[in-house]
């Protein structure tokens, strides 16, 4: 299960930390004006799942969540099923 998801990155006040936060503040039903990566909530072992980060310091977060998604699609033929086609 991947999701691929940025906080941070010019004129952006997102820290990794608050994104994660309001992340599972969705997850638990919250009504939140961003609902990235909701679909993971629909897994049956959601609870289970790990949560991982690349920090990115000198990129801009926008161009290095593309980079990874063009990048899981060029390996599996999709995006990854919770990041909604764009």
């Amino acid at each position: 299960m991947v999701y691929i998801g940025k906080a941070g990155g010019p004129g952006k006040n997102a820290t990794l930390r608050s994104r994660m936060r309001q992340y599972m503040r969705f997850g638990q039903g919250e009504a939140l004006g961003h609902c990235g990566g909701r679909y993971i909530w629909q897994l049956s072992d959601s609870r289970d799942l790990v949560v991982c980060w690349k920090p990115t310091t000198g990129e801009d977060p926008r161009d290095v969540e593309r980079e990874l998604i063009d990048e899981f699609k060029a390996i599996y033929g999709r995006h990854p099923f919770v990041n909604l086609a764009d």
